[in-house]
């Protein structure tokens, strides 16, 4: 099997761990392997770009569900927060720095923003 790439450098035997901090899960578990699955595909998506890669050939690592079962037992640290809630947080987030990106460029650009944007 070829080895993985996990630089900078995170547990070895979790090597998703570094990539999962943002997830909204406490911990990946028998029972919620699948959600973690489903949240960090989601996430290397939204980053458009692999979380692993291969050493020997510099290819990305699917993230496949077997990989996310052999998760289990790895504590991710954060909170736990419904899936919903969860994607709502990050897409907020990414919608701030794409608004951010325009206004640089252009300032006579103002995006309309609430209190609520200012609580994330």
């Amino acid at each position: 099997m070829a080895t993985m790439d996990i630089t900078p450098e995170t547990n070895q035997n979790f090597p998703l761990q570094m990539w999962a901090m943002n997830l909204g899960m406490y911990e990946v578990t028998a029972d919620n392997w699948s959600e973690f699955f489903v949240r960090i595909r989601l996430y290397a998506e939204l980053i458009d770009g692999p979380l692993l890669k291969y050493v020997e050939t510099n290819k990305p690592v699917e993230i496949t569900p077997e990989l996310a079962k052999q998760h289990i037992g790895c504590r991710l640290g954060g909170m736990n927060e419904e899936r919903g809630a969860w994607w709502l947080r990050l897409m907020k987030s990414r919608a701030r720095e794409l608004e951010y990106a325009v206004e640089k460029f252009d300032p006579s650009v103002e995006f309309p923003r609430t209190d609520e944007d200012d609580e994330l």
